[in-house]
């Protein structure tokens, strides 16, 4: 008998953690409309797609297509600003190459 109460109570804890864990959950996502947003902030937190797909009421198979999405627009991102980063010192360059070209014509007679 003590042994089921124990596990009774167990139950009822891991139940009420669960309940906290969603409310906070969703907590973290209200300021979000686009579900890709909400998503993207769940993966963030830890969460596994099954455990955002039950949070938002949605499939498992839409949190998995969404995550691959948001995965290649940060992939996408990132390639993005590494060729920012490198382009405005060889854009500089070209400038700095172009600005010496036209202050020697201009000091021409």
């Amino acid at each position: 008998m003590n042994s089921k109460n124990e596990n009774e109570q167990l139950a009822e804890i891991s139940r009420k953690l669960d309940v906290l864990i969603r409310l906070s959950a969703l907590q973290l996502v209200q300021n979000s409309e686009r579900q890709k947003d909400q998503i993207a902030s769940l993966a963030d937190a830890g969460f596994q797609p099954k455990q955002i797909a039950e949070i938002l009421g949605t499939t498992s198979n839409t949190v998995s297509v969404s995550l691959n999405a948001i995965k290649k627009d940060r992939a996408s991102r990132d390639t993005k600003e590494k060729s920012k980063v490198q382009s405005p010192q060889g854009e500089a360059s070209k400038e700095s190459a172009e600005d010496v070209k036209e202050t020697a014509k201009s000091s021409e007679p």
